[in-house]
């Protein structure tokens, strides 16, 4: 394989894709991509926007296609365009907001993705190990999102389980009828024969990850069952690291910010649209994306709620290691890898400067505090208080329900306002804080620098239609603005 030009194969892909799926082609080039042997399947993409190819598998296809350079080029291609398409459309996030199983995700997710193939791509062949998955091979319609695709798997799956127990009860019944030994005998049974079914279901579920290759799955009432051919494609689906991922800060393969996510998607989806109004050749789900990124329907809530998700899984990554200590939870998928797992400290850390000056009246300071301690409940985090008006105050330790009382009654302020200092003195926490969420109305001096290691998110309430006061940009990017209506 040596002798082979895999990287050339990979550049030449991603450059042919973007000529066949131009309106996809600023996603494309800004996607760093790496060549990793340790990466268990053909590609993948961390949740930094880059994408993985495993050079084994490149040249497995090489062989598989005849060598024939172009077939080869088609679909390296379309896995350049599977695999950004994953971190375009946020699975990672979309994964954290229903607490997805990843495996079953990662399925959900390449049903969403592959029930359009761009002209001049083709489906990989893998020849066997591996394939495209498709939603009509679970007997499902096309045209879904992967949310709906996901909980149409796990009634698959709850379906097949009961079917499985309704038969094993079944055969056993008619085992003691036909006088097919005792209870004690069909025990002794299934420990020579190695373990019993629900041992043997167990190691089906352990290996049918989708990194496991070709595993079998019953589609709903159907009694044939249908090869499930994906695999493990990173963080950038499911929002889970992965051993083959390079940190965050590492300059082999710089990482994509979320800002850098958000202006590639409203530009790829501008384009969509221009490509529908000259052609009309996408599909109608591909194209109400795009129509949802350029005029989204905000619920501010759910925003809060993933943006401070998403800073408390940011600080895990600086607190988070793997090691060898304790080997990884799916050692079996991996053998004979012998894999590392992740080892630290867990425990998540939000602080909230709240401001306090004479100008927020009670009604925003209960609407708004309400509001935050809603999502921080959903999340079960402890929060620390930080009263603020021209200076910060004593904090308040939040750490159950009945904390939230003492906070109303110790909300000290009145004076001018300068939220730098509130947030300042949070920054100035012992630990410090993964993300600090500063409540105002914005008429407040900001920063003029962001927080290197801690995320602050910035709070901002509304009064009818008019628009609060925004931090400069940059150096604050529109993802750390949260909007709150008051009503």
């Amino acid at each position: 394989m040596s002798h082979l030009p895999i990287e050339e194969w990979v550049r030449a892909a991603r450059v042919y894709a973007a000529e066949q799926a131009a309106w996809f082609a600023p996603a494309l080039y800004a996607a760093p991509f790496r060549l990793s042997e340790q990466l268990p399947a053909p590609a993948a993409i961390d949740r930094h926007g880059r994408v993985y190819f495993n050079p084994h598998w490149v040249a497995r296809i090489y062989e598989q296609v005849g060598q024939n350079r172009q077939r080869l080029v088609q679909q390296l291609g379309f896995l350049w365009y599977h695999e950004v398409m994953h971190w375009l459309r946020q699975h990672e996030a979309r994964a954290a907001d229903i607490r997805a199983v990843p495996e079953v995700w990662n399925l959900a997710c390449d049903m969403e993705i592959n029930d359009y193939l761009p002209d001049g791509l083709a489906y990989p062949e893998f020849g066997g190990a591996f394939r495209a998955v498709f939603p009509r091979d679970y007997g499902l319609e096309e045209g879904h999102t992967a949310e709906w695709y996901y909980r149409r798997l796990l009634e698959q799956q709850e379906q097949q389980r009961q079917q499985r127990g309704e038969s094993d009860a079944g055969e056993q019944e008619q085992e003691q009828q036909a006088g097919g030994g005792s209870a004690g005998e069909q025990e002794k049974q299934e420990q020579a024969g190695g373990g019993s079914s629900g041992e043997q279901e167990k190691d089906e579920q352990q290996a049918g990850g989708v990194g496991a290759g070709e595993q079998d799955m019953e589609c709903g009432s159907s009694a044939s069952a249908v090869q499930r051919g994906g695999w493990d494609e990173g963080s950038g689906v499911h929002g889970q690291p992965r051993p083959w991922e390079l940190p965050a800060e590492s300059e082999e393969a710089p990482a994509l910010s979320e800002f850098d996510r958000q202006a590639l998607r409203e530009t790829v989806a501008h384009n969509i649209i221009e490509h529908q109004k000259n052609r009309g050749t996408l599909p109608a789900g591909l194209v109400r994306w795009a129509e949802e990124v350029l005029k989204p329907k905000v619920n501010w809530r759910e925003q809060l709620k993933r943006v401070v998700r998403g800073a408390i899984s940011e600080g895990f990554g600086q607190r988070l290691d793997y090691s060898l200590r304790r080997p990884n939870r799916r050692l079996s998928v991996y053998h004979p890898l012998y894999l590392p797992s992740l080892q630290g400290e867990y425990r998540p850390r939000v602080a909230c400067v709240v401001d306090t000056s004479g100008s927020i009246s009670d009604r925003e300071l209960t609407q708004a505090l309400a509001e935050v301690r809603a999502v921080l409940e959903q999340l079960r985090v402890p929060i620390t208080i930080i009263p603020c008006d021209a200076v910060p105050y004593e904090a308040i330790q939040v750490m159950r329900g009945s904390d939230w009382l003492k906070v109303r009654e110790g909300l000290r302020g009145g004076g001018g306002t300068d939220m730098v200092a509130g947030l300042q003195a949070a920054l100035e926490l012992t630990p410090k804080p993964d993300a600090v969420i500063v409540l105002t109305d914005g008429y407040t001096p900001f920063p003029t620098e962001r927080p290197k290691d801690t995320v602050v998110i910035w709070a901002l309430w509304q009064y009818g239609d008019a628009e609060p006061p925004l931090p400069p940009m940059p150096p604050w990017q529109k993802r750390d603005v949260v909007v709150i209506p008051i009503q």
